[in-house]
């Protein structure tokens, strides 16, 4: 049944919950959206329906010329002889029994159309205690008629419902037999007694569908002079007043009201271009293709933009990282939901066109056949040149960058798209089936086989994934201390913030004055670079200092590039440890190049405590906290299919479907979960968090996602929450990245205050640090042709014993500096455990090497060098805010 309801009706369901969603955004009345859905599915189905009224005309005559005979035979004869003549009687007219089904057709049309709107509505959290005209709430029964005694209450929508769809059904059996008079009040019994207790909005739904069917009826069946013109004028009178509301009244963003109007306008003129360009089409010359080229042209073509869509796309996302896809809720392979947008991207593409494609005449099928090869062409070309640069994408499929183009981007965009649309239509008019139908072909195989390679690839990776994974997990419960401080001894804490914004701290202490004294004695070095702008280069020096920086790391060219990369996560742990430290790591960014689950390269150290908090704490959170938050699974499920539309539209509708990371759905808190993956450690932080060490000194190596995750958080204690209504005070206050590195400071904040009150905030060491900074130029902007900010991590340090309100210092710093602030004063003259090399900040007093070029991916993780581009990368030396001070590597 799930496999069926993917295929057939949730097609219907996400067309439906796209219409709700736009219509929210244009009128933010649910109760209007209702009557927008209605009508936009009417205005759909009307064809469909014109079909279905076609055959049950047809099937009523060939029932009215059969009755005579067949009236007669049954008369004469009875059982198995009666059924035989019968039977040779429809053969002689080349009728079979089974055509009977079509006077039934436009019943049936209605039933997946109203198991997607039940499915929808019926647990549409924007509909729950939404008021509209006289219904109080739209997500419960209208119980519009109570009684004193007993509490008693009647559902009058259901009613009314009822009686609109009996005057549809008197209007449309007008002249007919009795027998289709009863199918339809029947019908509408049923209909009723489905619905009487469901929630008010699916009945406004349905009453609105009724009487759009009262007044296509009307118009059927009641031929008067103007009928038409009427019609023509009342459509175009509702599209000019929408226009008007979208521009006059309607205050949101002025592109989205522009779309809208120039809609609405094209809507309303509709009624006066219709039949000049139905006679315009009738001039035209359709190439005579047979039924079979014409069926293969069109099945070639939509099969190529189901794999597009459903598999190619998808596996290419997930093959990029499948580590990150992998045992997320009770999914445990990524498989899975390739598959299931696959299966999704069948019924878009595959199940409906085909049924709709037999629907309808062979000039309309040729018509289908050549949109088919146009969507193709069209999805291929945005797919391959036109990807666009949107950062890096969550498993969330949350952006860390806008989705927002130009207008000359756009109208290229456009302008190439009309070239190999140009090209189709001229072979397809020229008669060129087979250069048409190799061309589909190969697309077909060649996408097809790019996605099985894929498929492997994944699967290859996940099967080592399982090697090292320990399996499904207890949920939690409670929450005990993992982190064990000393109250006596000396403790060293680094905690590595992945992609915070170093810039932001200004803002932050502006907004939230009170954090410079909760982070008394520390000190912001806001003039400090990182080397990469993405982890798996930027994040090895916090952890191994510059021997680690990627120059460095390519001198030791014998070395494989992952066994330095473990190096670096290894050693200060080791240093700590092997000095009788109490040490604990969390999280280690991609040890052995692998899944943050991979944590072997502690098994040689078992005095090392290494373990996972990401994620393990999200459920717990989330339930202590009543925040219906949807698993990253459900989001995956839904939104991965809308990914691969998002791939294959043009540009000028990317910003559409994306909206913001909602993914034209109804934005409530579809984009926290991943964020919640690594707050709920640092909200918990309090409780995870005893000052019982065995031993004397301990050293904790944290790191944490807040950070590097999307999500409006509720000001001003920028908390997660269903409705964010207020978004602080900041100059940044709409800008994702600041919420969370405002948060993220916040709840550190408050474990600051818990070391204060047990007498350990003095005895204990803290540096903040990021492996590198955000893609945009939130802040900086030097006129350099890439953004300082990416390079311009956090860096906060406290030292023993330090107070007072926090401090600036603007000395020239690095993310490498982490290992020399972290040991001065409690190792002696540390030297490297692997290298032997003195572990020092000298490589300082020259420029240092940054590589500006993009995240360098290894082909093979025993690679031993970095494919730097000393074109592209820059050397920088004293202040990153001095533009003189970056000079090109080459």
């Amino acid at each position: 049944m799930s496999f069926l309801y993917t295929l057939i009706i949730y097609p219907i369901v996400q067309i439906i919950e796209v219409v709700f969603t736009f219509s929210q955004k244009v009128f933010r009345e649910p109760g209007v959206s209702l009557l927008v859905i209605s009508c936009v599915i009417t205005l759909l189905c009307l064809p469909v329906y014109a079909v279905a009224e076609r055959w049950q005309e047809l099937e009523r005559n060939l029932q009215k010329k059969f009755k005579p005979k067949t009236d007669r035979i049954k008369s004469v004869f009875k059982g198995d002889e009666q059924y035989m003549i019968l039977s040779a009687y429809y053969r002689q007219n080349h009728y079979h029994p089974v055509y009977a089904l079509r006077s039934s057709f436009g019943l049936l049309i209605q039933i997946p159309f109203f198991i997607a709107a039940y499915s929808y509505l019926s647990h549409l959290e924007a509909l729950k205690g939404a008021s509209f005209l006289f219904i109080s709430d739209l997500g419960a029964p209208d119980a519009l008629l109570r009684f004193g005694w007993g509490g008693a209450k009647i559902n009058i929508l259901p009613i009314i419902m009822t009686a609109i769809n009996c005057t549809a059904g008197m209007v449309y059996t007008r002249g007919l037999p009795v027998k289709d008079k009863i199918q339809l009040f029947l019908m509408a019994a049923v209909f009723l007694v489905l619905l009487y207790n469901s929630p008010a909005a699916l009945v406004v739904y349905w009453t609105m569908n009724n009487c759009f069917s009262l007044l296509k009826n009307l118009y059927y069946k009641f031929d008067f002079k103007w009928k038409n013109t009427l019609i023509a004028l009342f459509i175009s009178a509702a599209g000019i007043l929408l226009s008007f509301y979208m521009m006059r009244i309607y205050k949101g963003d002025i592109k989205l009201r522009i779309l809208f109007c120039c809609l609405f306008l094209m809507t309303g003129s509709i009624p006066w271009i219709l039949s000049p360009v139905k006679g315009l089409l009738k001039k035209i010359s359709v190439p005579p293709y047979t039924s079979k080229k014409t069926f293969l042209l069109f099945i070639l073509s939509f099969a190529a933009v189901w794999i597009i869509t459903g598999l190619f796309l998808p596996s290419m996302l997930i093959a990029s990282s499948p580590q990150e896809f992998s045992y997320i809720d009770s999914y445990t392979t990524p498989v899975f939901f390739i598959f299931n947008t696959a299966l999704q991207a069948a019924g878009f593409f595959v199940f409906w066109p085909v049924c709709l494609y037999f629907l309808f005449s062979q000039r309309v099928k040729r018509a289908f056949s050549l949109l088919g090869l146009v969507l193709l062409a069209s999805a291929l070309c945005n797919v391959f040149f036109f990807a666009g640069n949107y950062g890096i994408i969550s498993v969330d499929l949350i952006y860390n960058n806008d989705v927002n183009h130009g207008l000359k981007p756009i109208l290229f965009n456009l302008g190439v798209l009309i070239i190999p649309i140009a090209v189709i239509l001229f072979l397809y008019f020229r008669s060129q089936y087979h250069a048409l139908a190799i061309s589909a072909s190969v697309c077909l195989f060649a996408i097809s086989g790019f996605s099985f390679y894929n498929l492997f690839s994944v699967q290859g990776e996940f099967e080592k994934l399982q090697e090292f994974h320990s399996g499904a997990q207890n949920e939690l419960t409670a929450i005990e201390p993992v982190f064990h401080l000393s109250r006596t001894g000396k403790n060293t804490v680094v905690i590595m913030l992945d992609r915070a914004q170093g810039a932001f701290s200004p803002y932050v202490l502006e907004e939230a004055p009170e954090l410079a004294d909760i982070y008394s004695g520390f000190v912001y070095y806001p003039n400090t670079v990182s080397f990469n702008g993405y982890t798996r280069m930027g994040a090895p020096p916090i952890f191994g200092g510059y021997e680690y920086t990627p120059l460095e790391m390519n001198k030791r060219d014998t070395v494989p590039a992952v066994t330095k990369h473990n190096e670096a996560l290894l050693l200060m742990p080791r240093i700590f440890s092997e000095a009788g430290y109490a040490v604990t790591v969390t999280d280690p960014p991609y040890p052995n190049y692998s899944s943050k689950d991979d944590l072997r390269i502690y098994n040689e150290y078992p005095e090392i405590r290494a373990f996972i908090t990401d994620s393990v704490y999200t459920n717990l959170w989330i339930k202590e906290h009543a925040i219906p938050v949807p698993s990253t699974g459900t989001i995956l499920k839904r939104n991965l299919f809308w990914y691969s539309l998002f791939k294959t539209s043009p540009l000028a509708f990317r910003k559409g479907i994306y909206l913001g990371g909602d993914w034209c759905a109804p934005g409530l808190v579809n984009r926290m979960t991943s964020m919640l993956n690594g707050y709920s450690v640092l909200d918990y932080l309090p409780k995870l968090t005893d000052f019982n060490s065995e031993k004397k000194n301990t050293a904790l190596v944290m790191v944490n996602n807040t950070t590097h995750e999307n999500a409006f958080l509720q000001a001003p204690e920028y908390r997660p929450a269903v409705s964010i209504t207020n978004y602080g005070t900041s100059r940044f206050k709409k800008e994702i990245a600041y919420h969370v590195n405002i948060a993220a400071l916040k709840r550190l904040g408050d474990w600051f205050d818990l070391l204060k009150a047990e007498k350990v905030y003095d005895n204990t060491r803290v540096i903040l640090v990021s492996d590198h900074g955000s893609q945009n130029n939130y802040v900086t902007e030097i006129g350099l042709p890439f953004a300082v900010d990416n390079f311009n991590p956090l860096l906060l340090v406290k030292d023993f014993n330090a107070a007072g309100p926090i401090k600036t210092d603007n000395t020239f710093m690095s993310n490498a500096d982490v290992p020399c602030l972290a040991l001065e004063g409690q190792i002696e003259n540390p030297v490297n455990p692997f290298t032997g090399k003195v572990i020092s900040t000298e490589l300082k007093e020259n420029p240092l090497y940054i590589a500006v070029s993009g995240s360098i991916h290894l082909e093979n993780p025993s690679d031993a060098l970095f494919a730097l581009d000393p074109k592209r990368d820059y050397y920088v030396h004293d202040t990153i805010f001095d533009p003189n001070n970056w000079e090109k590597a080459e």
